[in-house]
């Protein structure tokens, strides 16, 4: 008979273990509560959310934004409005 190589955990371990993962993940700026499914982390009239980009899009972002005297928020939200004005 083969052994497995799976290595099973304790089910309060695995509970623990969800429970700060969800804590984690819960903390993040633009989390969403249960109730309302609104980002969390309110900036004067803005709400801030987290966003991930592909490195080589980031880097043109940047450049772009330089180029122009924006920074890179200024830029990404000069771009959606724009975006979004067209359709």
């Amino acid at each position: 008979m083969k052994k497995s190589n799976v290595i099973k955990r304790p089910t309060s371990t695995t509970s623990s273990i969800d429970k700060a993962v969800s804590e984690f993940i819960g903390s993040a700026p633009d989390a969403s509560t249960l109730e309302n499914k609104q980002p969390r982390l309110v900036r004067g009239k803005r709400l801030q959310i987290s966003h991930t980009l592909p490195p080589e899009l980031l880097n043109r972002t940047d450049k772009q934004a330089e180029e122009m005297g924006l920074t890179r928020a200024a830029l990404i939200n000069l771009a959606l409005s724009e975006y979004l004005n067209k359709y």
